[in-house]
């Protein structure tokens, strides 16, 4: 009887620890405390590894995405800077950005972004932007600024320099404190002329171009024979793949200080407790669709991006459903426990990532440009020409690069999209007609134009 009495406490305490193991083992992972939001600029998916390129351009973003949330089929918003960076931001729709007094371009009071959010609840909040558009301060691009609100330190001195200046910038920020840290870096190297560093020219362009713009990554003489009436540059499919192999050579350059920063990141203590997103604004173009650079077309050179989630807790892996940059904001604070008040009209992809049963499914993914409006399931995209009318479908499965139009064929996901991109663009644009949404859009293209940002 003695020694039975003198087992049962040890019985107790082996099946408490049991317990508390099993309990262990359903614990909700530690909430992540830092966001450190990267956004590169002009960065098309599909010049990615882990996108499915064939060419070496990004070792260091493909091992970043072997450990990431890859979304597969991610769009932005826009083609242009502005307003992309603006919905992604706020996850508001582009619409919401036109018409501002004076054809401002920054987000206008009375909309939060993502720092002002976060800076209300106690984060201390950086940015370092080389962007020449998303400033804080007026730039020859953009008169007005706009964007620093919400921002305690806003970085302007890398305007159109390269990754190692935002990477030397960002270094003084990277100490953890007591306040958690939101930490917004834009990066501009793929964005043109493509001109870069002396140690990785010649990395992918081979040879030496007869004409000096071509050897000089400047693709604006091709973009003056197509917008303004000049006379044909006389380039070559041969000078155009050399742009492009710049282009390439520019991936490279920031993937190797990619590196560096994921480096510092680790160094400092804050990769393993901090959401990081990796994102693009918009893609490039090179004739594919007979228009060069970008803010031209909803084509998926211009707006199919990259989108790279890194969340504590997470486990790696692709996301093949649609998702959009205005999904950022509410997923960012959904995985921090932030509820704001806010109507978003972006959604949280927490669902999504956690293959939660209860995700909502046939979510659509819109986009606005010039006249063009652009609807899409991840399979079929429909592009309308909201001036003229015309309409193109394509079966993105079978014709990634959009080349073939299957209206006549597939009418029943016409039909559909039609009639969602009809609902859509009454709701995003708040407009009685066609012609006044076409006419904001039309205003806002101009004002870029005219400060010399496009053609």
């Amino acid at each position: 009887m003695l020694q039975n009495r003198r087992r049962r406490p040890t019985l107790a305490l082996l099946l408490a620890a049991s317990a508390l193991a099993t309990l262990s083992c359903h614990r909700e992972a530690p909430r992540p405390r830092n966001v450190i939001f990267i956004l590169v600029d002009t960065l098309r998916a599909d010049h990615l590894g882990s996108y499915g390129y064939g060419r070496a351009t990004s070792p260091n973003v493909d091992a970043f995405a072997r450990e990431a949330v890859r979304f597969d089929s991610a769009r932005s918003q826009a083609a242009c800077t502005f307003p992309s960076a603006n919905s992604m931001l706020t996850s508001r729709w582009p619409a919401a950005f036109l018409g501002q007094r004076n054809q401002s371009l920054g987000i206008p009071k009375g909309i939060p972004s993502l720092a002002e959010i976060l800076q209300q609840k106690g984060f201390r909040t950086v940015a370092v932007s080389a962007s020449a558009v998303v400033r804080k301060t007026p730039s020859r691009f953009n008169p007005t600024a706009g964007f620093g609100r919400g921002f305690e330190v806003f970085e302007e001195d890398c305007v159109w320099k390269s990754a190692a200046c935002v990477n030397r910038l960002a270094a003084a920020h990277l100490k953890p404190g007591k306040q958690p840290l939101f930490l917004y870096l834009h990066y501009i190297d793929p964005h043109g002329p493509y001109r870069p560093p002396k140690a990785w020219s010649h990395k992918f362009a081979r040879g030496r171009p007869d004409k000096k713009w071509v050897r000089i990554g400047d693709p604006n003489p091709i973009g003056n024979w197509l917008y303004k009436g000049k006379p044909n540059p006389g380039f070559t499919p041969a000078d155009l793949r050399f742009l492009m192999d710049l282009y390439d050579e520019e991936i490279a350059f920031f993937d190797a200080r990619f590196a560096e920063l994921l480096a510092a990141l680790r160094g400092s203590g804050l990769l393993d407790d901090s959401i990081v997103v990796f994102a693009s604004d918009h893609g490039e173009e090179f004739l594919e669709h007979e228009n060069i650079k970008h803010c031209r077309t909803l084509f998926d050179n211009s707006i199919k991006v990259p989108l790279l989630l890194k969340i504590p807790g997470v486990e790696a892996k692709a996301v093949s459903q649609p998702a959009q940059n205005l999904d950022l904001v509410p997923t960012i604070l959904d995985y921090l426990g932030i509820e704001t008040g806010h109507a978003f009209e972006g959604r949280s992809l927490r669902p999504l990532i956690e293959e939660d049963p209860r995700a909502a499914a046939g979510e659509l993914q819109y986009g606005m440009q010039g006249p063009y409006r652009s609807a899409s399931d991840g399979r079929f995209k429909l592009i309308q020409d909201l001036a003229s009318g015309a309409v193109s479908l394509f079966d993105l499965s079978t014709d990634p690069g959009e080349t073939a139009d299957v209206l006549r064929r597939e009418r029943r996901a016409y039909a559909r999209l039609r009639d969602s991109l009809a609902g859509w663009i009454s709701h995003a644009e708040n407009q009685d007609t066609a012609a006044a949404s076409v006419q904001k859009a039309k205003e806002a293209e101009e004002r870029l134009r005219s400060l010399g940002y496009i053609e």
